[in-house]
């Protein structure tokens, strides 16, 4: 009875999973179709310069920098149905109200209440993983989870062209996916449940606020470290496609730079299982990212261009998820103290994403794209930097693999 239990148990918390998976990757369609369609959502709106067609994905920063300061107390006060629940239903709700808005502060108000519900969802696939998930699933869980964005914006570049062509305006396309993200807010009530949310794997109990966080370094030198990473991802999602700086099409190179980030969360699980340190993964792949942006954007061969690119997606991932790993594998981790810590780590790092981007809008205007993707990849060196910063919550691999077979025969 106990086995079928834990079946059963395992079985919902999969289908968790993927709900949430879907829901978040399908936020990251809109926004990047969003971005895709910015010359069309520029002229419908009389915008001109590319500074404030900024503000577009800006909106959707900001309320992310909200939501994940609030995302604790909406967890702790609503439990975790409702508060999942609720940033699945503003994503729905933004979406449809960017879609139908006859004024430009309107959209802009849609895409802000998209953010929001986004904020909160990419908290929210913290503490759920850490209650769900074993810790040797962990890493796996994260992986997907990591790539969630990733996937979306595939699925956009893939298909965002033939819905435009198959529904012929903005409004048409952006509501086609707002219909999806519908039909998945919509199966959660079904699925989702609430949870313990202040006791670790320990079983010890502990209030932990936003100024206890505050007061701790790593959670300043996280968020340090990842937003210069954060950045260039955004650029090349949002601004490379429509660059042209390149030997062949940007935004070819841009899929291929998501395709690459699906592979290299792979590789992360399969890393995982066999390499347990944290900071060498972060380090050398932020370095190798680095490298590989400086010749995709300088490279004339278009085989070069081709897998820089690639490698770009790769490396930029497969650190990612040990990056994630660090404060879940702090001692005494309970999932409202998870939630306080990655509601604070994504909320300073959008608030650094958010000013260097429109600083790079800028000096767009001014001085064109190489100028501003530049700038982009000078930023992205703070993963490798940050490195050398941080703590490491691994342990060694002979030991982990001693106790794991320790805890699969006894």
């Amino acid at each position: 009875m106990q086995a079928q239990e834990k079946k059963v148990s395992s079985a919902r918390a999969i289908l968790i999973e993927m709900v949430m998976f879907f829901t978040y990757a399908f936020f990251a369609v809109n926004w990047v179709a969003g971005s895709t369609l910015t010359p069309q959502i520029m002229k419908y709106f009389n915008l001109q310069s590319f500074a404030s067609a900024t503000f577009i994905s800006n909106a959707i920063t900001i309320a992310k920098i909200i939501g994940n300061f609030m995302a604790a107390g909406i967890l702790v006060k609503l439990l975790p149905k409702k508060a999942i629940g609720l940033g699945s239903g503003l994503i729905v709700a933004g979406s449809v109200m960017a879609v139908l808005a006859p004024q430009y502060w309107m959209f802009i108000l849609g895409r802000f209440l998209m953010g929001f519900g986004g904020a909160l969802y990419v908290v929210y696939f913290n503490p759920v993983v850490i209650h769900f998930f074993a810790p040797e699933k962990r890493p796996t869980v994260n992986a997907f989870n990591n790539v969630a964005y990733n996937v979306g914006g595939i699925i956009a570049m893939l298909i965002v062209g033939p819905v435009i062509r198959w529904l012929q305006t903005w409004q048409y396309s952006m509501a086609f996916f707002a219909v999806i993200s519908a039909i998945l807010f919509l199966a959660w009530p079904a699925l989702g449940e609430d949870f313990e949310l202040n006791r670790s794997a320990a079983g010890d109990t502990e209030k932990y606020t936003l100024r206890d966080a505050l007061k701790e370094k790593i959670n300043w030198l996280l968020p340090l470290t990842y937003s210069g990473l954060l950045t260039f991802y955004i650029v090349l999602l949002n601004i490379f496609p429509i660059s042209g700086v390149t030997a062949i099409s940007s935004k070819t190179l841009s899929t291929l730079v998501a395709v690459g980030g699906v592979v290299g969360s792979l590789l992360a699980i399969v890393l995982s299982k066999v390499y347990f340190k944290r900071l060498p993964v972060i380090r050398w792949s932020g370095l190798a990212m680095t490298l590989f942006g400086a010749l995709m954007f300088h490279a004339k061969n278009d085989v070069l261009s081709v897998i820089a690119a690639f490698a770009i997606g790769v490396v930029m991932f497969l650190p990612v998820t040990s990056l994630v790993l660090i404060p879940q594998e702090l001692p005494n981790m309970s999932p409202a103290k998870l939630t306080t810590i990655m509601g604070l780590f994504w909320a300073l790092s959008y608030v650094i994403e958010s000013v260097a981007f429109y600083l790079i809008g800028i000096a767009i205007d001014k001085a064109g794209y190489s100028v501003g993707l530049t700038i982009a990849l000078v930023l992205s060196a703070t993963f490798f930097v940050g490195s050398f910063f941080l703590t490491e919550t691994g342990r060694a691999a002979k030991k982990k693999i001693s106790e794991f077979r320790k805890e699969l025969f006894s």
